[in-house]
């Protein structure tokens, strides 16, 4: 009942300001509200430019309905129409976020469609370089284990020596000249044991499982290729349904997306309906990943045709819950204005908005991966040999 009054309040002022404008743009939503035989005389009044009849009737309807319509603060009609223009605002940041994550998401899966079997291949090359180099350390660290233990015996040896040496030195007078050859003799075998505790120090050093890092590597590189390969695979099955779809239809599909993600998404909702926006968004986004139109048509037109409202300034009327809403409100639109400003930073971004020839840009990927993939087997060819020898 308040819109009609409110409505017929401005076509007043605008008939007493004799303002054709304000009362065409008036009259067109009256219409949609005329629900009584007085309302439907004025509109048909207004219709004919009969102001004089539409004046006295529109005083008179609007004496009758405050004698019954209850008041109402004015300050809820103006915090209701400041969240809305907040939702509004919130509505438009969602939608722009939808519209780069679904451009990025296009990007990657034509990415994944025209250079994904190339980077597979490179992702195996790499994972088989690092086992080879793991591989080779384990077996470099094998070596230096039996160098080490080797180093061992030849210093035991090396001391039982020393003190064969030290006693019969110890025999000798100390004027003779057998003396003077077995101090010599001594001095050798401690220059001996000398250069074998340096050897023993430096086999030490690589005794510290070097094959460490090259073992995290291959783990990385095992996990790299398997995410990768899963990722190619979603991708391609995304590719078939879109096939599966004409180009009217896919582009359809991205339109009907956006529009029912911006009439049900949870941000946007009254906190009573949260859970059931959720609930809308599920099917929504699985009826996106099928490539089935007709479902999110459906949902569109549930959306459009909700006997009750989803936005909380069409169902909040408390004042204190309306401003508490529109704190809320204000910071979800902070949240996504920086959310927005970090993803539009980042090189994906960037990349993809920047790029006017996408079929120049795939050539030249495509060539440089073609060097890297050739690279690749060189080193591994190589590995390989170093391995067998």
């Amino acid at each position: 009942m308040s819109t009609p009054i409110k409505r017929l309040e401005i076509i007043k002022n605008a008939i007493e300001l004799e303002d054709d404008d304000i009362i065409l743009s008036q009259l067109a939503r009256l219409k949609s509200e005329a629900f009584d035989e007085e309302l439907q005389a004025i509109v048909f009044a207004l219709e004919n430019k009969n102001y004089t009849v539409a004046m006295a009737a529109i005083t008179q309807w609007l004496q009758s309905q405050r004698a019954i319509t209850p008041w109402r603060d004015p300050q809820v009609a103006a915090s209701k129409l400041e969240l809305k223009a907040l939702e509004e605002r919130l509505r438009d940041l969602i939608d722009r976020r939808n519209a780069r994550v679904q451009q990025l998401d296009e990007f990657n899966d034509l990415y994944f469609s025209r250079l994904g079997p190339l980077m597979q291949q490179i992702l195996s090359l790499r994972k088989t370089l690092a086992e080879l180099n793991l591989r080779r350390q384990q077996a470099e660290f094998r070596r230096r284990q039996e160098d080490y233990r080797r180093c061992q015996h030849y210093m035991a040896q090396a001391v039982e020596v020393l003190v064969t040496l030290t006693q019969r030195w110890r025999d000798l007078p100390a004027d003779s000249v057998q003396a003077s050859e077995a101090r010599k003799h001594l001095q050798q075998q401690s220059d001996l044991i000398a250069n074998l505790l340096n050897e023993a120090q430096e086999l030490e050093t690589g005794l510290t499982r070097e094959e460490e890092p090259a073992r995290q590597a291959r783990d990385e590189a095992n996990e790299e290729y398997e995410k990768y390969r899963e990722q190619h695979h979603d991708a391609e099955i995304r590719l078939r349904k879109g096939k599966d779809l004409s180009e009217e239809d896919q582009n359809e599909l991205k339109r009907l997306w956006r529009q029912a993600s911006k009439l049900c998404h949870p941000d946007l909702v009254a906190d009573d309906l949260k859970e059931e926006a959720n609930a809308m968004m599920v099917q929504l986004n699985q009826a996106k990943q099928r490539g089935d139109v007709k479902a999110i048509r459906s949902l569109v037109a549930r959306l459009q045709q909700g006997f009750e409202p989803l936005m909380a300034s069409d169902r909040l009327n408390d004042l204190e819950r309306i401003r508490k809403k529109m704190t809320q409100v204000r910071e979800q639109i902070d949240t996504l204005v920086n959310e927005l400003a970090e993803l539009e930073k980042e090189e994906s971004w960037l990349l993809v908005s920047s790029l006017s020839n996408m079929e120049s840009y795939f050539a030249q990927q495509e060539k440089a991966l073609h060097d890297v993939r050739a690279s690749l087997e060189h080193q591994v060819n190589e590995a390989q040999l170093d391995t067998a020898a």
